[in-house]
């Protein structure tokens, strides 16, 4: 059962909250493997800096270093609070939204065992577009900095 089956368009939303969703709609595919949701939340030359992994651009390198390994390696859970939006008017098409995020990892199945686990907290700063054939607002630049970490960190590398 897919629990991302929301569509990746919610016309209902207003510009700050579509903004917000782009977000969501991210961390919702790393939680899902969910690869179509991810490429509604993120531009096809999205720039990623994330801690622990090298810098990407492209939508293909992201998936290869980050996104592959998250969503299918290990079990998550993300979750987003503090949202600030800064968009210069109600017609502009871009934006940038910074958010805290807590994330859980777990070893793929192992989420009821004890130990297996591995958390952060970490800021998010990220560029926005709104795309014209669309009219999702998607990611083109993701930085991640990492303010603390705790449980077992062999978690991340599968093993």
């Amino acid at each position: 059962m897919s629990f991302s089956a929301l569509p990746a368009s919610l016309p209902s939303l207003s510009n700050h909250e579509a903004i917000a969703d782009a977000l969501y709609r991210a961390v919702l595919a790393f939680d899902h493997g969910d690869e179509e949701l991810l490429r509604s939340a993120v531009t096809d030359d999205i720039t990623a800096e994330m801690p622990g992994s090298p810098p990407t651009s492209g939508i293909a390198a992201l998936k290869a270093s980050v996104f592959d390994r998250v969503a299918f390696g290990i079990d998550t859970t993300h979750f987003l609070s503090n949202i600030r939006v800064n968009l210069a008017s109600a017609s502009a098409t871009t934006a940038q939204v910074s958010c805290s995020a807590l994330a859980q990892h777990v070893r793929k199945g192992k989420g009821y065992e004890p130990g297996n686990k591995f958390t952060s907290g970490c800021m998010y700063l990220c560029d926005v577009i709104k795309e014209e054939s669309s009219s999702l607002w998607k990611i083109e630049n993701w930085k991640i900095h990492i303010i603390w970490v705790d449980g077992d960190r062999s978690v991340m590398t599968g093993q």
